[in-house]
């Protein structure tokens, strides 16, 4: 196995959480899965998530300046699924899944444990990624106390 194969194998052994990232598409809300996501500082609440290079929501979440993280449960595979093809927003719906608008429009999915709104703070391009650090603007908490969905749980790979 070359060392790159190996690395490969050893990342997936981190655990991911699994995530449903929104943003604008001008007044349009946007989604997308992710898994890449992290809290970066306390004081003040910063996250950071990275989004594939030559995504549609890189170029959302750059013209818009902002993005949400929706915290799903666990044993919420299907909603999950519902965002892996980037649906459609129509009326109070994405993928068939009720939405609401956080304090400046992006997407707070009613199926998430917990929900937040980050204005984007910073930029970091990566060869095949580009990292959001944003600022938690807004925040919306449905249950305390549940697990996080994970890849793993899912049976799912996140690799190219």
């Amino acid at each position: 196995m070359s060392d790159r194969e190996t690395a490969g194998r050893v990342l997936e052994h981190i655990p991911y959480g699994l995530y449903v990232v929104g943003s604008l598409n001008g007044r349009v809300p946007a989604t997308m899965v992710a898994n890449w996501v992290t809290q970066v500082s306390f004081s003040p609440p910063w996250v950071a998530i990275a989004v594939e290079a030559d995504s549609r929501m890189r170029e959302y979440i750059g013209r818009s300046g902002l993005f949400s993280v929706n915290i799903l449960p666990s044993g919420g595979r299907d909603t999950a699924k519902a965002f892996l093809k980037a649906p459609e927003a129509t009326g109070d719906t994405i993928g068939g899944k009720k939405f609401e608008r956080a304090k400046n429009g992006s997407p707070f999915l009613v199926d998430a444990s917990a929900s937040f709104e980050c204005r984007v703070m910073r930029t970091l391009e990566v060869p095949d990624h580009l990292v959001f650090i944003g600022e938690v603007v807004d925040a919306l908490l449905r249950r305390e106390g549940t697990d996080v969905l994970t890849l793993r749980e899912t049976g799912w790979r996140y690799n190219r």
